[in-house]
C-alpha cells in the first residue's frame, strides 16, 4: 500500500529562482508527477519509508523507475510554451501540485486564469471521497482508483481552523466543500476549496434554525444551495417546516446569488442531516424517516413531491447517493438508494442492496420504479454486519464507486473491515486498505469509533470558479464563527 500526500500549493516553499529550457522542464515534470519524491520539505511525510504515486487512469505511476519517460532534448527542446502549459493542464490534481516543484514558473502557474480554465477542462476526473471529522482540522481522502495496489488514502489540511470555527462539514460540489455553522439561529455557510485555500460564505439564511440539512449543487458558472426542515419555531421546539434555496448564476441579477422565496416540506417530514442529499437533472433528493420516504425537491418549479422506496418497511440506514454522472457533461447521474435490508422471514438473508430510480420518480413525479443493481455478497456482509455492528453506516457514491463506513464501534475494531468500497461498473465489493493517519485526528474515523464523521463526494480540483461568483465583500467572521 502507498500513503499518499496531498500538497497544498500556499503550504509548498516557493523553488528557486532558475531557467530551464522547455525540453528540461518537460522531462523534469513527467519525473515529478510519476515518480515517488523524497524530498522531506516538499511531502511533509511523517513516515519517510513511504512514498507518493499517481491515481491510476491518466497520469498513473509506472511501476518503476525504469519505465520514467526520458525527453529527447533533441525534439523537445523548443516545444512552445503554450504547448507544455497544455501537457501540465492535463496532468490529475496531485500530480500537477507534484510538478510545480519543478521551477518557479510552475510553481505560479496556480495563479494564472487561463491555465486554471485549460486545467478545469482537460485534467481527469477523481471520483475520490472525503472523510470529515469536526474535530479535526484535516480531510482523509480515498481514492478508490488506484491500481494495482487498490484504494490509497491522502491527507488534506482544511481551510477552516478545525472545532475552533463553530462550523461542521456539510456538503460537496464540483470541487467545492460547504461547512454549516453550529450555532443555532440564522445559518452561516461557507463554500471552500482545500486545495487552493479559497473561502468564502453565502448571506445568512432568512430562517432561524437548529440543525438542518443541506444540499449542494455547482458548475461552473453556478451554485446552488439549500438548507432543509429544523424550524426553531420557539427557542424549544423545532419542526420541519420550510426550505430555503440559495441560487447563484453569472447570468442571474445580482450575480453574487440570493435566497429564493421559501418553500415547504411535505407533510410529516422527518429529516437526517447526516444523510444529506443527493442532486441529480436538477432535482434534490433526501430521505425522510417514520415512515422512509424519498422527497423530491424540483428546483426551478420550487415545489417538493414524494417517492415511495422500495421495501420501505425493511429498511435500515438508508442512503440516497448519485451514481454515474462525474464531470459536468460526461455521462448521466442517477439516482440510487443503499441501505440493509433486514426481516425476519425474509426469503432471503439479510444483506446490503442498491437500487437506482427510473421513470417518473426520476423526472420528479409522484411515481417512479426502484431497479435493484448490486447486492452485497454474504461472505462480504458477513464481515461488514459484525463491524458496523447494528449502528448504522456512512455511505457516498461518486461515479461509478460507492463507500460505505460503520459508524461508531470499539476503538479494536480491525481497520480494513470498516471502510467498504462497491465498484459498480465491475460489480466488484472490496475492503479499503488499513489507514495510516491514525495519529492525525482521524482515529475516530478509521477506528469505527467516530461520532460525526461524514463521508462526502469530493474531487480535488484547483479551479472551482463557481466560488468567484460570491460576495467577496461578504465577511467570513459571521454568525457562528468564534475565536
Amino acid at each position: 500500500m502507498q500513503v499518499e500526500y496531498f500538497l497544498c500549493p500556499l503550504l509548498l516553499p516557493v523553488p528557486p529562482l532558475h531557467t530551464c529550457s522547455s525540453a528540461h522542464s518537460l522531462s523534469l515534470t513527467l519525473r515529478a508527477s510519476c515518480l515517488p519524491l523524497s524530498i522531506p520539505q516538499l511531502t511533509m511525510n511523517p513516515h519517510p519509508h513511504h512514498h507518493l504515486s499517481l491515481p491510476s487512469g491518466p497520469g498513473r505511476r509506472p511501476s518503476s523507475a525504469a519505465e520514467a519517460v526520458e525527453m529527447d532534448p533533441r525534439v523537445w527542446r523548443r516545444l512552445p510554451q503554450p504547448l507544455l502549459d497544455r501537457v501540465l493542464a492535463c496532468l490529475p490534481t496531485p500530480s500537477f501540485l507534484r510538478a510545480r516543484a519543478v521551477c518557479r514558473r510552475f510553481y505560479h502557474l496556480l495563479f494564472s486564469s487561463p491555465f486554471l480554465h485549460s486545467h478545469l477542462l482537460h485534467s481527469p476526473h477523481l471520483p475520490f471521497f472525503a472523510f470529515a471529522v469536526p474535530s479535526a482540522g484535516h480531510l482523509l481522502l480515498l481514492d478508490p482508483t488506484s491500481q494495482p495496489q487498490g484504494p490509497s488514502w491522502f491527507l488534506l489540511p482544511l481551510p477552516i481552523p478545525g472545532p475552533a470555527a463553530g462550523f461542521s462539514p456539510a456538503a460537496a460540489a464540483a470541487g467545492l466543500l460547504a461547512f454549516l455553522s453550529d450555532a443555532s439561529g440564522h445559518k452561516t455557510l461557507l463554500l471552500a476549496n482545500p486545495i487552493t485555500r479559497l473561502l468564502a460564505a453565502l448571506p445568512l439564511g432568512p430562517t432561524q434554525r437548529l440543525s438542518p440539512t443541506v444540499g449542494l449543487a455547482a458548475g461552473s458558472t453556478s451554485i446552488i444551495a439549500v438548507v432543509a426542515g429544523d424550524d426553531l419555531v420557539s427557542p424549544f421546539a423545532v419542526k420541519n417546516i420550510s426550505v430555503d434555496t440559495f441560487v447563484a448564476d453569472a447570468a442571474s441579477v445580482p450575480s453574487s446569488g440570493f435566497w429564493a422565496p421559501s418553500s415547504l416540506l411535505p407533510r410529516l417530514s422527518s429529516l437526517d442531516p447526516r444523510a444529506g442529499m443527493a442532486f441529480a437533472s436538477g432535482r434534490f433528493y433526501c430521505m425522510s424517516s417514520s415512515p422512509f420516504a424519498v422527497l423530491v425537491f424540483d428546483v426551478a418549479a420550487n415545489v417538493w413531491s414524494k417517492v415511495q422506496p422500495p421495501m420501505r418497511r425493511f429498511l435500515r440506514s438508508p442512503a440516497l447517493v448519485e451514481l454515474g454522472g462525474g464531470r459536468e457533461g460526461s455521462g448521466t447521474a442517477r439516482v440510487g438508494l443503499v441501505a440493509s435490508v433486514e426481516k425476519s422471514r425474509l426469503s432471503v438473508p439479510r444483506s446490503v442492496r442498491v437500487w437506482t430510480l427510473r421513470g417518473r420518480g426520476a423526472s420528479g413525479g409522484g411515481g417512479g420504479a426502484w431497479s435493484e443493481v448490486a447486492r452485497m455478497p454474504q461472505d462480504v456482509h458477513a464481515q461488514f454486519a459484525a463491524a458496523e455492528g447494528g449502528r448504522g453506516f456512512e455511505c457516498a457514491a461518486h461515479g461509478d464507486f460507492v463507500v460505505l463506513a460503520p459508524r461508531g464501534g470499539p476503538a479494536a475494531m480491525p481497520v480494513p473491515t470498516t471502510v467498504l468500497v462497491f465498484d459498480s461498473r465491475r460489480d466488484e465489493w472490496r475492503w479499503a486498505p488499513p489507514c495510516p493517519y491514525v495519529g492525525h485526528g482521524m482515529a475516530a474515523v478509521v477506528n469505527g469509533g467516530g461520532n460525526g464523521f461524514r463521508v462526502l463526494a469530493y474531487e480535488p480540483r484547483l479551479a472551482t470558479p463557481a466560488i468567484g461568483l460570491l460576495d467577496a465583500t461578504t465577511p467570513v467572521a459571521l454568525h457562528g464563527m468564534h475565536g
